[in-house]
Order: C-alpha cells, then sequence, then structure tokens
C-alpha cells in the first residue's frame, strides 16, 4: 500500500456531483473472419460472411516483448507485463517534462496487460473488465509513485497509417476505461493524408465527465462515425491523455475501424425482457404495460430468473395472477429461465424446480425456442442450474452438450442467437468483473470460451441489479485464442432494487442497493442486427401506475452473417 499523498484533496461521494456527460453509444462491430492488418486474429469455430472491418488492433501481438518491471514501487520484483514499443506502426509522443525522474512503467503510454496494471495499485483499474490480454494504458497516478520533477502529464498514442481510400462515412470504436479528475482531459483525434489537421472525435475533460468516478467511462466502450474527405487515403488517429501531475489514467484496447452501418428498415421482431421480480408483482405487472407501451406487437417475453423471492407456492400463485390479468397484452410467447430466488423456500430441490418448471411449461431447466416475427426468426436458447449444487448453476454433460450442438447448429443456419441465463458470467456486464461472479456458473470458464468462437451471441443475464447507465451494461467479451470481437454480454436490469460496487480495491469492493427500481429491456430483430433498448419504467405509485416509460441505453448488434452486403 502506498503512503497517503497530501498533493491530493479528499474526493467528493459520486452521488453528490452533477453530471454532463458526453453521450457514448455502444455501437457493435461483428464478424468472423480478420481483415490483413496489425493485431488481426485468427478465426476460430465456424466462419459465415467476412466483416466489414477496415482495420483492428487489439495490441497482443507485442505480448512476447513485455518487460519486467523496473521502478514502480507497488510491483513485485521480476513481475513481467509492460513495454513502451507497441505493435508495428504504433508510436507514442510523450511532452519533453516526462524525461526526468518518475515511474519508468508508465512514462507515457504503456502497452500492459490488466493485472500487472492492477497490482501497481487497484483504484478501479481492475473494473476494465472486458480487457483481453494487452492493453495501451496512459497513468498519471502511478508515475508520479517515484519521484519526479514538475512535469505536465502530456502523451499521445498515435497510430499507423489506415486505409481509407474510397470510403465516404467510417465508425472507429474501441473500448476504454477512463477516470477523470480536475484538470485532465482526453482526445481521441483523426488526421488525413498527413494535412496537420486533427479532427476531434471525442473528447473528455470535467465539463463532459465527473472528476474522480464517471460509472458510464468505466470499462466502457465508445464508438464515433465521421465523414472521410473526397480523395482521403490515409488516415492517422491518436489518443492524447493531459493530466496536472498526479493525476487518474486512461485505458484502452480493442481499437477497430469499420464501415458505416445503414439506418434499420422494415418491422422487426421484438421481444420484451424482465429479470429479478423478487416477490414483487405489482412491479411485474406495472412494466409489463410499460412494455406493451412500447412494443405492442411484440412475439416473445423473456423473463431472466428471479422471477419470485423464494419458490414458495404463493409468490408463483402471485406471478400466475399477474400473468393472467396481462393475458391481453402479453406476448404470444413466453421464455423463462431460472434464477437463485426460485430456490430459497423450503421443500428441497426437486419441488422448487418442479414449481419453476411448470410454469416455464417445460420438462428441463434448459431449453430452445424459436420467436418468429417480421424481422425473421430469433432462436433463443435457455440456461440453468440442473441439480442442487455444488455452484449456483450447476450445469451437468447433458445440458452442456445440448448447448454446443445448438450454438454450432444456429451459427451454421447463419442466425443471430439470443441466450438467457440467470447468472452473468465473469468480466462480462456490470459488475460480474467482482471475482466471485467468475464463481456463480460451475463451467463459467468453459462457457465463455465457447461463447468467445460465436459474436453471433447476444448473452442476457439478470442478478446483478447493476444500473443500466454504466459504461458495462452492454459489453463485447473477447477471449484467448476466440474471434476477434468475441460475443455480446447485456445486463438485464432489475424489476426489484439497484445495486452498485463501492470501494477503490476490487478485493475489499462492498456491493450496496441504492434505490428503488422498475427496468427491463426491448429487443427488436432485424434480418442484419439486434437493436437493444434498455427501459426505465419508473417505480409504480400508489395507483400502480407512472408516467415514466423512457430509453436509457441502446445499443446496435449486427449481424455478422449478413454484413457483406454492407460493402464496397
Amino acid at each position: 500500500m502506498r503512503p497517503t499523498r497530501p498533493s491530493r484533496p479528499s474526493r467528493p461521494d459520486r452521488g453528490a456531483r452533477a453530471v454532463l456527460l458526453l453521450a457514448l453509444v455502444l455501437v457493435a462491430t461483428a464478424g468472423l473472419v480478420p481483415t490483413a492488418g496489425a493485431g488481426a486474429l485468427a478465426a476460430a469455430g465456424p466462419s459465415p460472411a467476412t466483416p466489414p472491418v477496415e482495420w483492428r488492433e487489439g495490441f497482443d501481438g507485442v505480448g512476447d516483448a513485455l518487460r519486467p518491471r523496473v521502478s514502480d514501487p507497488g510491483i513485485a520484483p521480476g513481475a513481467v507485463g509492460w513495454t513502451h514499443e507497441g505493435p508495428t506502426g504504433w508510436r507514442v509522443e510523450n511532452d519533453a517534462s516526462l524525461a526526468g525522474g518518475g515511474v519508468e512503467e508508465w512514462r507515457g503510454w504503456s502497452f500492459t496487460t490488466r493485472e500487472f496494471w492492477t497490482d501497481a495499485e487497484d483504484q478501479m483499474r481492475g473494473r476494465f473488465g472486458r480487457a483481453q490480454d494487452v492493453i495501451a494504458v496512459a497513468d498519471s497516478d502511478e508515475f508520479d509513485d517515484v519521484p519526479a520533477p514538475d512535469h505536465t502529464y502530456d502523451t499521445t498514442l498515435v497510430s499507423p497509417q489506415v486505409r481509407v481510400h474510397r470510403q465516404s462515412s467510417l465508425r472507429l470504436g474501441f473500448d476504454s476505461h477512463y477516470r477523470q479528475w480536475a484538470g485532465q482531459s482526453a482526445t481521441v483525434t483523426v488526421e488525413f493524408d498527413g494535412d496537420g489537421e486533427h479532427v476531434e472525435l471525442v473528447s473528455y475533460d470535467s465539463t463532459t465527465v465527473a472528476d474522480d468516478y464517471d460509472g458510464r467511462l468505466a470499462n466502457a466502450h465508445e464508438a464515433v462515425t465521421f465523414d472521410v474527405p473526397e480523395g482521403a487515403r490515409r488516415a492517422v488517429f491518436r489518443w492524447r491523455f493531459t493530466a496536472e501531475r498526479n493525476s487518474w489514467y486512461w485505458a484502452v484496447d480493442n481499437v477497430r475501424l469499420q464501415r458505416a452501418q445503414p439506418a434499420v428498415t422494415g418491422d422487426p421482431t421484438s421481444m420484451w425482457v424482465v429479470s429479478d421480480v423478487q416477490g414483487h408483482p405489482r412491479d411485474l405487472s406495472h412494466g409489463l404495460v410499460d412494455l406493451h407501451a412500447a412494443r405492442p406487437d411484440a412475439a416473445a417475453l423473456l423473463m431472466v430468473g428471479d422471477l419470485v423471492d423464494s419458490g414458495a407456492q404463493p409468490e408463483w400463485d402471485e406471478v400466475d395472477q399477474v400473468m393472467a390479468e396481462r393475458a391481453g397484452i402479453r406476448p404470444p410467447q413466453t421464455i423463462a429461465a431460472i434464477g437463485n430466488h426460485e430456490r430459497y423456500a423450503p421443500g428441497g430441490w426437486p419441488v422448487l424446480q418442479q414449481r419453476f418448471l411448470d410454469f416455464a411449461d417445460r420438462d428441463r431447466v434448459w431449453g430452445e425456442y424459436v420467436v418468429r416475427g417480421s424481422g425473421g426468426d430469433v432462436p433463443v436458447l435457455v440456461l440453468g442450474q440442473d441439480a442442487a449444487g455444488p455452484t449456483d448453476v450447476p450445469i451437468g454433460d447433458e445440458q452442456m452438450a445440448w448447448f454446443r450442438e445448438r450454438l454450432q447448429h444456429w451459427t451454421q443456419q447463419r442466425r443471430q442467437v439470443v441466450v438467457a441465463t440467470h447468472f452473468p458470467l465473469g468480466d462480462t456486464v456490470s459488475g460480474s468483473w467482482i471475482p466471485w461472479y467468475s464463481e456463480h456458473h460451475q463451467r463459467n470458464d468453459e462457457l465463455t470460451e465457447l461463447l468467445g468462437r460465436h459474436p453471433n451471441v447476444v448473452l442476457l443475464s439478470g442478478h446483478t441489479h447493476y444500473p443500466l447507465e454504466l459504461g458495462d451494461w452492454a459489453v463485447q467479451r473477447r477471449t484467448a485464442g476466440g474471434h476477434p470481437d468475441g460475443f455480446w454480454a447485456v445486463n438485464t436490469g432489475a424489476m426489484h432494487v439497484e445495486w452498485d460496487a463501492r470501494g477503490e480495491s476490487t478485493v475489499g469492493i462492498r456491493e450496496v442497493v441504492t434505490r428503488d427500481v422498475n427496468r427491463g429491456l426491448t429487443i427488436d430483430a432485424y434480418p442484419d442486427r439486434l437493436v437493444v433498448q434498455a427501459r426505465d419504467f419508473g417505480v409504480a405509485g400508489p395507483d400502480g401506475g407512472n408516467l415514466v416509460n423512457e430509453v436509457v441505453r441502446e445499443v446496435e448488434i449486427p449481424s455478422p452473417f449478413l454484413a457483406r452486403r454492407y460493402g464496397r
């Protein structure tokens, strides 16, 4: 543990700060065959159409060149995990004042790993859960852990020249983990053909980001569309981080450039998604009314676990009553996954499991559905615990073999697949960077590795109750040896109370209840993409209703199979 810095004032609580945030758009880039260029990874698994990805960089190619610790006092001697030498064509430009003193590992942009970086000191660095292997980091805070002369921490990560010839509109995306401090700023710019004009694409400072911590920029994804000037042939991108000494940090990974996707056309196949009712049927009833107002022609209702509080029969009777009362507005198909709250009541696992199965109208906790509508058929695969223990989600060999086979089938059919499981996988959606979330699924690592080869998968999970506003509400989770875009994971929100994490260190993190909420999702499936909206229904008033029915976030997830249609 490092000594307390007298130069840093105490930091206010995030909830007390007014936030004016730069709008972030989570936009997918998907496909199954990487294009040529630095950082392209080998494809794994079935290979549908080539994606409209012009260029990508994950920084993992420098993994073999990482060096041992030099001067960071928080990292054990001999630990390996950093270099200032980037992939071919990349370079780092530092202000001259960084040349003397300071921690060598963090002298301007460094290429490192999440583990090495967090070992220096956590301070929310460990929350960059979507990071994969090597990442790029600019860290004013850690640089100042060895005495350094007065300096401005001004460092720029510069990309190689990227071909943009004959393109009109492109989208730059990258994973980003950013922590703001007063006087600190960060920008991303693009320059065409070395003309000297740096066009600003992204900008962070204290006027757009809350100082100290802003959850919408933690473990987030940035994506911005820009026009390519007529006749332009090459582009260079720059990530510039400027801060007064002893400020905070910025980490970047998974950079990719793709052709912009056209606007959606036609009518979708729509679905409602709810979870974590937990014995509050009034919230469920109100939410169903709001979902009907938003998507009256939806084809299915997905219920992703914790529909009751303990699994007692009277609780199921209450849910059945709501479903009967809302029968006139509910979609024709109901698809349910089992959660942990379905199995807390007395009576034993066989009895509690059967109560869930009676509601789900299945003979197993797992199952397959096909949701049909105007936007095309959407396969939905449901996972669940098929034994009493030992973990929250024990998955037997039969269920796992079935899941592998059905994923393979739908990939061969060139379909985007929705997978529903109550518990998140580790290092996916909000809060799942906390280590104990990797222990809920008995086969967490096996499932993550499997899904990492299927970028046509969108995994829905509940359980965490974390805010939909967070940067990792929806993530692309990449895996070692998997597809370079990995799979999508989306947090369903909750219909009963919201949770969040408190604390600087992952090891000592606390989870706390923050407020009462009533939230869920809508999914609109088109032939070429899924559009997921996170929605707030508001807490029902005394009469059971209110005027709140708002979209909190939205993400478009393109189909990797139809991507060729956007090509040249």
